[in-house]
């Protein structure tokens, strides 16, 4: 029945309303100052330094490394330099940008996004508590070259503000800075609460000028101008009868990111009158490149692997000339047409030999006659008169010849006698019978 009374007692309804409103304003006077306090104390930690310096610590690139950075958080004015060491074992680089504050207590490295400025990535599905999947956005102030192992490099801080700066390779190495003017102190923690809330990006570019280096061709020199990442470049060096560029590499990074841009006048790939791929090679295996492009040069972004010494890159045109398939004219031979020789054949004259007529005579006008020039049984031999064999041979063999002469004839006689004396008798016989 109380409680009845008090709902509908105007005065109670109206000490209650007032009761919640003073309740409400306690609270958020509660919480400003509990913002301004926090504000301040975290200022106050800040070391501000004229000349700020930060430096990697060793095995930086390990997630599970106990630190990365030893001067993480601090203050500095405009126009400042902040000197990076690397003290790791590998190169790293440096981006500034901002954070994606819904993703923050839900960062996970290893699908860390990093996006370009002004890139938004937005989700498949509804499960996600935002429409930007991106971790990180760059603002483009600051771009680093590679620093290598034990070597640094400076940075200039130009902008008022707040610049969240990591290595896009290794996100979990980060650190930040607040810029404010000189006439500015750390007294101040709400114009400083503004300055840490201030992510607009601004249109300082750091960019780090491209190299260049000059070679010559056919007595023209000619500037190649290139930016390298995870990679330096000694020499190039250029090969005007492959029409090929000639890098030599020296890769510090697992993967070594080199943007090279040619002046189409300078060096080319075209083939029947329209663009050519390049043909690249990294120690003679082909590697994965990219291409942009216009009317007047042509842009290669090429991926380099680690321990590569020597970058080829092959096209058509140096200097418009066009590397020109070299025909041949075939050189047609004429037949020589060999004309017979026909040999006149020798008819030899038959030598007739001094020998050819006996021994003891000579051919005098196609006779034989008796040789007078050596005396009897000599005969002339290489102009000389020696002994006649045959002579010699007659005359020891004559007296066997003379005896059987001489029986021969005897046999013939006493033959005849006997058939003489056999016709006698039969004559005789013939005539007693008539």
């Amino acid at each position: 029945m109380l409680e009845n009374k008090n709902m509908h007692n105007p005065s109670s309804e109206k000490l209650l309303r007032f009761l919640n409103v003073n309740s409400l304003m306690k609270i958020s006077l509660g919480l400003i100052f509990f913002t301004m306090l926090s504000t301040v104390l975290v200022y106050a930690e800040l070391i501000t330094d004229d000349n700020p310096i930060v430096q990697i610590v060793e095995n930086a690139h390990l997630q599970n490394n106990s630190q990365y950075l030893d001067n993480a958080l601090f203050s500095s004015y405009a126009g400042t330099s902040v000197e990076i060491i690397n003290n790791d074992v590998i190169s790293h680089k440096f981006v500034s940008g901002v954070s994606n504050t819904d993703n923050a207590g839900q960062i996970n490295y290893d699908t860390f996004i990093i996006c370009e400025l002004g890139e938004k990535i937005l989700p498949t599905t509804s499960k996600y508590n935002d429409d930007n999947l991106c971790d990180f956005n760059k603002d483009n102030r600051i771009i680093t070259d590679i620093i290598p192992p034990g070597e640094s490099i400076s940075i200039l801080l130009t902008d008022i503000g707040t610049y969240r700066i990591i290595d896009p390779d290794y996100p979990w190495i980060e650190f930040v800075t607040y810029i404010f003017t000189k006439s500015q102190t750390t007294s101040d923690p709400i114009e400083e609460k503004i300055f840490v809330e201030s992510q607009v990006p601004q249109t300082v570019n750091v960019i780090p000028a491209p190299y260049i280096q000059t070679i010559s061709i056919d007595g023209t020199s000619h500037d190649v101008e290139y930016t390298v990442n995870g990679m330096t470049i000694t020499t190039i060096e250029s090969d005007t009868e492959s029409m090929s560029l000639i890098f030599s590499v020296d890769v510090t990074d697992l993967i070594g990111i080199l943007d090279v841009t040619f002046e189409r006048s300078f060096f080319d790939s075209i083939y029947d009158g329209v663009d050519d791929v390049f043909f690249i090679l990294a120690d003679g295996d082909e590697v994965v490149s990219e291409e942009s492009k216009n009317n007047i040069n042509r842009n290669l972004r090429i991926e380099v692997p680690l321990g590569t010494e020597e970058l080829e890159i092959i096209g058509s045109i140096f200097n418009n000339n066009e590397l020109e398939s070299v025909i041949e004219t075939p050189v047609i031979e004429t037949p020589v047409i060999e004309t017979p020789v026909i040999e006149t054949p020798v008819i030899e004259t038959p030598v007739i030999e001094d020998n050819q007529c006996g021994p003891g005579t000579i051919l005098e006008g196609d006779i034989c006659i008796l040789d007078q020039r050596c005396g009897p049984g000599t005969i002339l031999e290489d102009g000389a008169c020696v002994l006649d064999s045959v002579s010699i041979y007659s005359t020891s063999q004559s007296p066997g010849m003379t005896k059987e002469l001489i029986i021969g004839t005897a046999s013939a006689f006493v033959i005849a006698g006997i058939i003489g004396i056999i016709l006698a008798l039969i004559s005789r016989a013939t005539r007693n019978k008539n």
